[in-house]
């Protein structure tokens, strides 16, 4: 089954997101992690075996206590075969939005809209595009 990996480290986003995932649960399975330590942890792990189980794409909150967005960005393009996995980056703030676009694996970069309904609609919206989306990255 194909995976979406959440890395947010607000409770209430991540549910939003785990809500709006439910719709798509038989397309696409959603991990959640809440820093950019533990997630890029997560995907070197996944690069081990002869098929590596990455995600096929990422919803980066940019702005966390321990391993921000821009840290993990870093660590992905420092790991071959992690720099092609599309980032979707998130940001309550959009001075964090710039830096991040000149990541080449980032395929967009959105502020988080503060009422929670426009919010479950992007991130559904986000779902849907990850079932349509092939299997494997790279």
């Amino acid at each position: 089954m194909k995976s979406v990996l959440l890395v947010e480290d607000c409770e209430d986003d991540i549910g939003l997101v785990e809500q709006a995932f439910r719709r798509y649960s038989g397309a696409v399975r959603l991990e959640t992690v809440r820093s950019g330590e533990a997630a890029l942890d997560l995907l070197r792990c996944r690069l081990i075996g002869e098929r590596p189980k990455l995600p096929v794409c990422i919803l980066l909150d940019m702005c966390m206590a321990q391993g921000n967005g821009i840290w993990l960005l870093r660590g992905m393009e420092d790991t071959r075969a992690l720099r092609d996995i599309p980032v979707m980056v998130m940001s309550e703030t959009g001075d964090m939005l710039g830096p991040a676009r000149v990541f080449g694996n980032v395929v967009g970069a959105v502020q988080k809209p503060a009422r929670q309904h426009e919010f479950r609609k992007l991130v559904e919206d986000l779902a849907r595009i990850a079932g349509a989306m092939p299997q494997s990255v790279g």
